[in-house]
């Protein structure tokens, strides 16, 4: 196994990378220090499995497909993926596609065997050191009853162990194959193949499997890849690309003349953001644009290879709005082979990439595609492949909405502070005055189960005689709250309210400050590197540090940023409660009581002024409210006299 805990809760890492800026000799911080974690992942329980099994046999199956089946993963062909049956490859599945994972894969898109469930979530947090089957990604059925052992039918794709993310430990961890024969009792699915895990591998290697006995040759065949390991965390991963069944298919795909996309672009906008509030970007939409997008091909084939038809359209996807084009120059095409690696800048023009986003349709949220393409646009033009996936173009979601990121959305490691009353803040230069809201946070799981933690949120201010670090608090939160490992999404993130609106302007800190010594995970995106110039940390007994883990955390700072409000929250929530009834438990999980003496109507507020609970009349007792949606709430109480009274109340997630 990658990784083991002894009795004291350090995680003795052989496989996935810990970063110890600092450590003090002794006393007891001896063991402060900041960490960079590897992701859940843990065994798939008997009920998704039995659902699994359900939808392959039963009838929501998929029906069978002939040869040649052909799958890179640049396209959506899993089970649950919004596409056409046509489209689909897999049986049902938590095996989910990633664009970001594996490191330098043959095309754009990979099928990446982890441990979370279907919607995201881990499936355990606290493991005792198990080892066992993990995920399993299956292929619908194929024809092959009209096959023979003479058509050199066979299984080929490329394999990853590890990439950006962990990679499985060699002789310890394995990547199995099976396929499913043609027997009326007993288990029908053969071991044909596997390989050991390969510690942190950067490589992509083939396997190449003959399909050549008879027990296969029926029109129900199916074959699995399926991933034996760890089953505490995300410390065995492995990423498949391309995979092919195919008469005479003996040598791995492609084996013909191609072009593809290897890596997606993580921004349109110039470093460091990745997204910004739509009203902050417009009054200065120069200075935020990319100058420059590289993105990274591959050439495939025995000859010399060259782009054509290269180009790229902006649209704004959220209102109708316009559609602009852009021709950049062709890349440098080397000669064949799967390492055939060069990039093509599809931004060379400045002026022109800017009116692609039209201020005049300002709003105060934007989404725009970005697509890019070489040869053609794939996407809309499936009937053309012929077999081959849509690899040669891609779109990038570049979205403003009321917050500023970093990160691209998607965690391939986790980071934590190691120690008691650790502090960890992100420097964000805030380029308008603007209110903050509140922060959204992806908190990662990782072996221990830190739900039951608590943290309070920290928003500093520049340090006028250090600056470029944390000063002084601006506005001091006293609001405990907890971690959510279960956000019910890949990557979700958790918002966390301030307990009121804030001023800010300039450079600002906004993270938290842990009250335990358990450490809580925060998701940590390693195809983008902000931390080394915004990320600090501190302890008690410490003076602010900068991070030295390459990466970007994953916290975005909420600002009002043009938001209408159905109310105005900024002055109901600065104002002191008045004498009105005591709200209790407070903060409380996810139901709040008060007692009225009086006939009162009561309305909740949510933070962005919503309301979101309206009693008109209430007569007077005890009275209570409940929701499923942690935050702060502000209940408005009116009395039949016209007095009225504002109580906060926080619900814990």
């Amino acid at each position: 196994m990658a990784t083991k805990k002894n009795g004291w809760g350090w995680m003795h890492c052989t496989a996935c990378v810990v970063c110890a800026l600092v450590m003090w000799a002794s006393g007891p911080m001896a063991q402060a220090q900041e960490l960079e974690r590897d992701l859940q992942k843990v065994f798939m329980p008997e009920s998704r499995v039995k659902a699994i099994e359900a939808a392959r046999s039963g009838g929501d199956a998929l029906p069978p497909l002939g040869l040649p089946f052909v799958d890179d993963f640049a396209w959506p062909s899993m089970y649950d993926e919004d596409a056409p049956v046509n489209v689909k490859r897999w049986e049902a599945s938590p095996v989910r596609r990633t664009m970001t994972l594996a490191y330098q894969p043959p095309t754009l898109g990979c099928a990446t065997l982890d441990g979370l469930d279907a919607v995201g979530n881990p499936y355990l947090l606290n493991p005792t050191n198990a080892q066992g089957y993990a995920d399993t990604l299956t292929s619908r059925r194929l024809l092959l009853a009209g096959n023979v052992p003479a058509d050199s039918v066979a299984l080929t794709f490329w394999y990853q162990s590890g990439g950006i993310a962990n990679g499985a430990d060699a002789g310890e961890d394995s990547l199995i194959v099976e396929f499913r024969a043609n027997v009326t009792e007993g288990d029908p699915w053969r071991w044909v193949w596997s390989t050991e895990g390969i510690d942190d591998d950067t490589a992509f290697h083939a396997a190449v499997i003959p399909i050549d006995g008879v027990e296969y040759f029926y029109n129900e065949f199916q074959f699995r890849i399926r991933n034996y390991g760890a089953l505490e965390g995300n410390v065995d991963t492995w990423h498949l690309d391309f995979v092919r069944v195919a008469e005479e298919g003996t040598t791995p795909a492609p084996l013909f003349e191609e072009v593809a996309f290897v890596t997606p672009p993580t921004s349109a906008l110039t470093y460091p953001w990745t997204a910004m509030p739509w009203p902050h970007f417009v009054e200065s939409a120069d200075a935020y644009i990319a100058t420059s997008m590289p993105t990274l091909h591959r050439s495939f084939g025995e000859s010399t290879n060259s782009q054509e038809n290269v180009g790229m359209t902006v649209q704004r996807v959220d209102v109708e709005g316009n559609v602009n084009n852009y021709t950049p120059l062709a890349g440098e095409i080397p000669n064949n082979s799967v390492q055939g690696l060069f990039e093509t800048d599809y931004i060379q023009d400045l002026a022109i990439f800017t009116t692609l986003f039209n201020p005049a349709l300002s709003d105060s949220f934007a989404t725009f595609h970005v697509s890019l393409w070489e040869d053609e646009v794939g996407a809309a033009n499936l009937t053309s492949q012929q077999g081959v996936t849509d690899n040669d173009s891609l779109v990038h979601v570049q979205t403003f909405r009321d917050y500023y990121a970093y990160d691209d959305g998607t965690a391939e490691k986790a980071y934590a502070l190691d120690g008691q009353g650790g502090e960890l803040v992100v420097g964000f230069d805030v380029q308008q005055p603007d209110t903050l809201d509140g922060v959204w946070i992806h908190f990662t799981p990782f072996y221990d189960d830190a739900a039951g933690e608590t943290f309070t949120l920290k928003i500093r201010g520049d340090d006028p005689e250090n600056p470029g670090q944390p000063g002084s608090e601006i506005v001091t939160q006293y609001t405990i709250h907890q971690p959510n490992y279960y956000a019910n999404a890949y990557d979700g993130f958790t918002y966390l309210p301030f307990e009121s609106p804030v001023a800010v302007e300039g450079r600002i800190y906004v993270g938290f400050v842990q009250q335990g010594e358990e450490r809580i995970n925060v998701g940590l995106d390693k195809t983008t590197n902000t931390n080394l110039d915004y990320l600090w940390y501190k302890f008690p007994t410490t003076p602010w540090l900068q991070s030295g883990i390459e990466g970007s955390l994953m916290i975005r700072p909420v600002l009002r940023a043009g938001k209408e409000l159905v109310t105005s929250v900024e002055d109901v929530a600065s104002t002191p409660p008045t004498s009105g009834p005591v709200v209790f438990p407070n903060p409380g999980t996810t139901t709040c009581h008060w007692t009225l003496e009086h006939v009162t109507s009561v309305r909740i507020l949510d933070m962005t002024g919503r309301v979101v609970a309206d009693f008109p009349s209430m007569g007077p007792g005890l009275q209570s409210w409940t929701t499923e949606v942690p935050g702060m709430y502000l209940l408005v109480g009116t009395t039949e006299g016209g007095q009225t009274w504002t109580q906060r109340w926080i619900a814990r997630p």
